[in-house]
Protein backbone atom coordinates (compact mmCIF):
# COMPACT_ATOMS: atom_id res chain seq x y z
CA UNK A 1 0.00 0.00 0.00
CA UNK A 2 2.81 2.43 0.94
CA UNK A 3 4.76 1.60 -2.22
CA UNK A 4 1.67 2.14 -4.36
CA UNK A 5 1.07 5.52 -2.69
CA UNK A 6 4.68 6.55 -3.41
CA UNK A 7 4.36 5.58 -7.08
CA UNK A 8 1.09 7.55 -7.42
CA UNK A 9 2.67 10.53 -5.66
CA UNK A 10 5.71 10.44 -7.95
CA UNK A 11 3.51 10.20 -11.05
CA UNK A 12 1.32 13.11 -9.86
CA UNK A 13 4.35 15.27 -9.05
CA UNK A 14 5.92 14.45 -12.41
CA UNK A 15 2.74 15.39 -14.28
CA UNK A 16 2.41 18.59 -12.22
CA UNK A 17 6.03 19.52 -12.89
CA UNK A 18 5.70 18.86 -16.61
CA UNK A 19 2.46 20.86 -16.80
CA UNK A 20 4.02 23.78 -14.92
CA UNK A 21 7.11 23.71 -17.16
CA UNK A 22 5.00 23.73 -20.33
CA UNK A 23 2.79 26.56 -19.08
CA UNK A 24 5.78 28.59 -17.93
CA UNK A 25 7.58 28.13 -21.24
CA UNK A 26 4.45 29.09 -23.16
CA UNK A 27 4.04 32.25 -21.08
CA UNK A 28 7.72 33.09 -21.44
CA UNK A 29 7.44 32.85 -25.23
CA UNK A 30 4.18 34.81 -25.33
CA UNK A 31 5.20 38.38 -25.95
CA UNK A 32 1.71 39.73 -26.59
CA UNK A 33 1.75 41.82 -23.40
CA UNK A 34 5.13 43.34 -24.24
CA UNK A 35 4.01 44.01 -27.81
CA UNK A 36 0.89 45.76 -26.48
CA UNK A 37 3.00 47.81 -24.07
CA UNK A 38 5.34 48.89 -26.88
CA UNK A 39 2.42 49.87 -29.11
CA UNK A 40 0.77 51.78 -26.27
CA UNK A 41 4.03 53.64 -25.63
CA UNK A 42 4.31 54.50 -29.33
CA UNK A 43 0.68 55.69 -29.43
CA UNK A 44 1.16 57.78 -26.29
CA UNK A 45 4.35 59.33 -27.68
CA UNK A 46 2.59 60.11 -30.96
CA UNK A 47 -0.27 61.79 -29.09
CA UNK A 48 1.99 63.93 -26.89
CA UNK A 49 4.27 64.95 -29.74
CA UNK A 50 1.20 65.89 -31.81
CA UNK A 51 -0.06 67.99 -28.89
CA UNK A 52 3.34 69.69 -28.75
CA UNK A 53 3.17 70.35 -32.50
CA UNK A 54 -0.30 71.88 -32.10
CA UNK A 55 0.11 73.97 -28.95
CA UNK A 56 3.87 74.31 -28.48
CA UNK A 57 3.59 73.33 -24.81
CA UNK A 58 6.97 72.11 -23.59
CA UNK A 59 5.38 69.67 -21.13
CA UNK A 60 3.68 67.87 -24.04
CA UNK A 61 7.09 67.41 -25.65
CA UNK A 62 8.58 65.96 -22.47
CA UNK A 63 5.59 63.67 -21.91
CA UNK A 64 6.20 62.47 -25.46
CA UNK A 65 9.84 61.81 -24.61
CA UNK A 66 8.79 59.80 -21.54
CA UNK A 67 6.32 57.79 -23.62
CA UNK A 68 9.03 57.20 -26.25
CA UNK A 69 11.22 55.79 -23.49
CA UNK A 70 8.43 53.38 -22.47
CA UNK A 71 8.08 52.30 -26.09
CA UNK A 72 11.85 51.89 -26.39
CA UNK A 73 12.16 49.69 -23.31
CA UNK A 74 9.23 47.47 -24.27
CA UNK A 75 10.60 47.12 -27.79
CA UNK A 76 13.96 46.10 -26.38
CA UNK A 77 12.29 43.34 -24.36
CA UNK A 78 10.33 42.26 -27.42
CA UNK A 79 13.36 41.94 -29.70
CA UNK A 80 16.09 40.93 -27.29
CA UNK A 81 18.06 38.05 -28.76
CA UNK A 82 16.50 38.38 -32.23
CA UNK A 83 17.79 39.75 -35.52
CA UNK A 84 15.55 42.81 -34.97
CA UNK A 85 17.57 43.94 -31.97
CA UNK A 86 19.51 46.30 -34.26
CA UNK A 87 16.35 48.43 -34.50
CA UNK A 88 16.79 49.11 -30.79
CA UNK A 89 20.03 50.94 -31.62
CA UNK A 90 18.09 53.38 -33.79
CA UNK A 91 15.61 53.88 -30.96
CA UNK A 92 18.46 54.55 -28.52
CA UNK A 93 20.02 57.17 -30.73
CA UNK A 94 16.71 58.92 -31.40
CA UNK A 95 15.94 58.89 -27.66
CA UNK A 96 19.34 60.46 -27.03
CA UNK A 97 18.50 63.30 -29.40
CA UNK A 98 15.06 63.74 -27.85
CA UNK A 99 16.61 64.17 -24.41
CA UNK A 100 19.92 65.87 -25.13
CA UNK A 101 19.00 67.99 -28.15
CA UNK A 102 15.35 68.95 -27.78
CA UNK A 103 15.70 71.98 -30.05
CA UNK A 104 16.94 69.77 -32.91
CA UNK A 105 14.32 67.11 -32.20
CA UNK A 106 11.53 69.66 -32.03
CA UNK A 107 12.43 70.91 -35.50
CA UNK A 108 11.78 67.35 -36.75
CA UNK A 109 8.55 66.83 -34.82
CA UNK A 110 6.52 65.90 -37.92
CA UNK A 111 8.93 63.06 -38.73
CA UNK A 112 8.83 61.88 -35.12
CA UNK A 113 5.03 61.88 -35.10
CA UNK A 114 4.81 59.95 -38.37
CA UNK A 115 7.33 57.34 -37.18
CA UNK A 116 5.51 56.83 -33.90
CA UNK A 117 2.14 56.68 -35.69
CA UNK A 118 3.37 53.78 -37.83
CA UNK A 119 4.76 51.95 -34.79
CA UNK A 120 1.61 52.57 -32.75
CA UNK A 121 -0.36 50.64 -35.37
CA UNK A 122 2.13 47.77 -35.56
CA UNK A 123 5.21 47.86 -33.39
CA UNK A 124 6.90 45.30 -35.61
CA UNK A 125 6.27 47.14 -38.89
CA UNK A 126 9.58 47.31 -40.77
CA UNK A 127 8.52 50.61 -42.35
CA UNK A 128 8.47 52.10 -38.86
CA UNK A 129 12.10 51.16 -38.32
CA UNK A 130 13.08 52.38 -41.75
CA UNK A 131 11.50 55.68 -40.73
CA UNK A 132 13.28 55.49 -37.36
CA UNK A 133 16.60 55.05 -39.18
CA UNK A 134 15.81 57.99 -41.46
CA UNK A 135 14.80 60.05 -38.42
CA UNK A 136 18.10 59.20 -36.74
CA UNK A 137 19.95 60.39 -39.85
CA UNK A 138 17.92 63.63 -39.96
CA UNK A 139 18.66 64.35 -36.32
CA UNK A 140 22.40 63.79 -36.90
CA UNK A 141 22.48 66.37 -39.72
Amino acid sequence: MKKRFEVILIVCLSISTLTFALLWQNQKNNKDDIRALAQAGAADACTHFAEYQTDGCESSYWYGVAAFRSFQQAYHSLTEGTNKAVNYTFCNEVYGYLVLSPEISQSHISEIIETMRILSLDVEDENGYIRMSELRSSLKS
